[in-house]
């Protein structure tokens, strides 16, 4: 116990990433049924996401080597009505992710440090026994500056599948803290603006791009062709009200709206369908646990 304490002192006192460690959270996200962008499409399409992750924190080397373990499961139900291929449909379909990331901070001096994001993915509809294509790969690294206490800054690459397909993309981030608000720009991933951080309740601004490609071994009765994969993708805007209880565990409250949203389905000859709803609003509910509450090292 006394250990386990220790690394987490060291990741508090850390400071320089772009959000909260947090050693457990859970959440779920409602999306309402919007019409399909397509003009030759006639349908709905909706969402409802939920995820949950847990954390174990590991400290090597003297504390200049911190490794985080994490492994989360995330469900997204794909709620689809209308006329679809010339057919009258209704259908929900479910894709799984679930997912071990293991970060690997680096503190190469009191100024740089290094964090390395290892993330080895299972993602499919799992209608079938899992086999190769349930498998993706994702990683990212990025090197980190502390200019001074209350201003961190960085510059990396990943590559991800949060815009609904595997691609390489440049990261940036920064970090400005104050007594009275926190920045967190984690480009292109999350964008958030809080007030009142150090308090009960705290509220602001956020954007936070999410995603995924998914492996599909079932019928779509969206498309008529034999799907292969599913990507998927949405940028969440609107404010954000927390509260804390009793100091390290968090609940939140998101609203707004879904832009950039995309949702495409690939077939086996590698033809594209898009089945995109139009932007619509979203809530979401979380619950969260983190050391200290705030100001702690994660990715």
């Amino acid at each position: 116990m006394k250990y386990l304490f220790s690394i987490l002192f060291l990741l508090v006192s850390m400071n320089t990433i772009a959000q909260d460690f947090e050693l457990f959270k859970i959440h779920s996200t409602y999306y309402p049924s919007q019409s399909v962008s397509e003009s030759t499409t006639d349908g709905e399409v909706g969402f409802w996401e939920w995820s949950g992750q847990l954390a174990i924190p590991q400290l090597l080397e003297k504390q200049q080597l911190v490794l985080i373990h994490r492994l989360g499961y995330t469900n997204l139900r794909v709620d689809t009505e209308g006329i679809f291929t010339n057919t009258s449909s209704e259908a929900t379909k479910n894709y799984h992710t679930i997912i071990y990331n293991l970060s690997v901070i680096k503190i190469l001096n009191p100024n740089w440090k290094l964090l390395v994001n290892i993330s080895p993915t299972l993602a499919s509809d799992f209608n079938e026994s899992l086999h190769g294509d349930d498998f993706l790969f994702q990683a990212s690294g990025l090197l980190m500056n502390t200019k001074r206490e209350k201003f961190q800054y960085g510059l990396g690459l990943a590559y991800t599948t949060r815009f609904g397909r595997q691609i390489v993309i440049p990261m940036g981030m920064i970090k400005y803290n104050t007594p009275k608000m926190t920045l967190d720009a984690f480009l292109p991933n999350k964008l958030s603006l809080m007030f009142n951080t150090h308090k009960t309740f705290n509220y602001g601004f956020e954007a936070a791009l999410d995603g995924g490609l998914f492996n599909n071994n079932s019928e779509s009765q969206v498309v008529n062709n034999l799907i292969n994969k599913a990507g998927y993708s949405r940028i969440n805007i609107g404010p954000t009200v927390s509260v804390k209880l009793k100091d390290a565990m968090k609940i939140y409250l998101v609203g707004g709206m879904a832009v950039g949203r995309r949702l495409e389905f690939i077939d086996t000859a590698d033809e594209t369908f898009d089945r995109t709803p139009e932007n619509g609003p979203f809530i979401k509910v979380g619950f969260s646990f983190s050391p200290k509450g705030n100001n702690a090292a994660a990715f």
